[in-house]
């Protein structure tokens, strides 16, 4: 959620990584070796199987009927420049599976686990209103998928992890930007999807805006 911008410095490293990757034979040689994992469409296996496989066609980015697809930009972590991520700014995902049948290289598959569970909505407890001020039930209510997010006593929703597949509906739903007050420490929206190998979904329940930042990023059980 943080700036993601690349400094010149970092620019001219990005290109001596890309020279590297071309003498390895591409992408393919690759390892994610530091762990970082972004929130990708239905059908990716893993991290270093979408980085070893997918050749940035951008043919699910174009299949995507919801605008949900977007290519990584170019940021210091070069290997992933180019490949798909999920950005629910437009729509959610209701597994329409139409990025998995154009991808031509199995980066994404209709075999992978998160064919039909792409992450889990993690609550925001800083940002989300009902964790505040009470009285928004939002997520809850749009929720399509029962019990998946219930409202406890004071009226805080809570996701169930077990029931969640990150179809991102309530990250999209989310009044919180137009409730709140513009805070540069909390995040805009009161509930983020993470995907499910990251740290923030390791984590149960509600996190903070500071916590989410720092482990959605991240892959769990990672030195």
């Amino acid at each position: 959620m943080s700036g993601e911008g690349i400094t010149r410095r970092q620019f001219c490293a990005a290109g001596g990584t890309a020279a590297v990757l071309v003498g390895l034979a591409g992408a393919g040689a690759f390892q994610n070796a530091q762990g970082t994992v972004y929130l990708r469409p239905p059908g990716a296996v893993s991290e270093t199987h979408l980085l070893a496989h997918c050749d940035r066609c951008q043919r699910c980015v174009q299949a995507c009927p919801y605008d949900l697809v977007q290519p990584r930009p170019l940021t210091v972590d070069f290997p992933a420049t180019g490949t798909p991520e999920l950005l629910f700014k437009n729509g959610y995902c209701d597994f329409c599976m139409k990025c998995v049948e154009v991808c031509p290289t199995g980066a994404l598959s209709f075999e992978a686990p998160t064919a039909d569970n792409i992450g889990v909505a993690k609550v925001i407890s800083d940002s989300c209103v009902a964790w505040d001020w009470g009285g928004c039930t939002v997520c809850a209510d749009e929720c399509p998928v029962e019990g998946a997010i219930t409202l406890d006593e004071r009226g805080r929703p809570h996701v169930s992890e077990d029931l969640c597949d990150g179809c991102g509906l309530c990250e999209l739903v989310c009044p919180a930007p137009s409730l709140r007050a513009y805070d540069p420490a909390t995040l805009p929206k009161g509930i983020y999807v993470a995907s499910r190998v990251s740290e923030a979904a390791a984590v149960p329940g509600a996190l903070t805006s500071a916590q989410f930042e720092s482990t959605a990023g991240k892959e769990a059980g990672r030195e």
